[in-house]
């Protein structure tokens, strides 16, 4: 009898243990999330700051651009962001005209993907390009044009079509 108490009472302070332990590693590791939140939205701060910004033109529509120029920037793109502000995009700026294909791994949200020449006329336009689901899908989020751009602007989805951005429109710098 006395064996089956001190088991039963062994027991009982397990789990009075446990019961009192967890809600501690609990609340430790939502303090944990929290900090990382907060340290990624602090990162996304940091990478908007890395981009130059720009007003542009299309179609009479005055839209705030993030400028990718160069490697890092354009590998980089809008990657592991929540979303844009209305009237905010990102403007790839390439050294030569070519069709250039984008993918859409780890990003966050869809977008209008548009492609312009040179002289900034639209020559290809991607309406709600979606995110990779992984990279054994690839292909199902890549896009590529039919013609070759020099410029290529990534604006939320929709934009096109509410603005209506077409073949033909015309980007200018304000």
């Amino acid at each position: 009898m006395k064996r089956k108490m001190i088991f039963v009472m062994s027991i009982i302070a397990a789990i009075t243990i446990i019961v009192a332990i967890v809600p501690v590693i609990t609340q430790t590791d939502q303090t944990q999330l929290t900090q990382t939140d907060q340290t990624q939205l602090t990162q996304t701060d940091q990478t908007q700051s890395e981009y130059e910004t720009r007003e542009i033109t299309i179609s009479d529509i005055r839209i705030t651009v993030e400028i990718a120029d160069d490697n890092k920037k354009i590998t980089k793109g809008l990657m592991f962001r929540e979303g844009l502000p209305d009237k905010h995009g990102m403007l790839f700026v390439f050294e030569e005209e070519r069709k250039y294909q984008f993918w859409m791994m780890n990003m966050k949200f869809n977008i209008d993907i548009i492609w312009l020449n040179e002289d900034g006329k639209v020559v290809y336009v991607v309406e709600g390009a979606e995110p990779c689901i992984d990279e054994a899908h690839i292909s199902l989020c890549t896009y590529k044009p039919d013609e070759t751009a020099k410029y290529v602007l990534e604006v939320n989805s929709g934009f096109v079509k509410k603005y209506g951005i077409s073949e033909n429109s015309i980007m200018m710098s304000s």
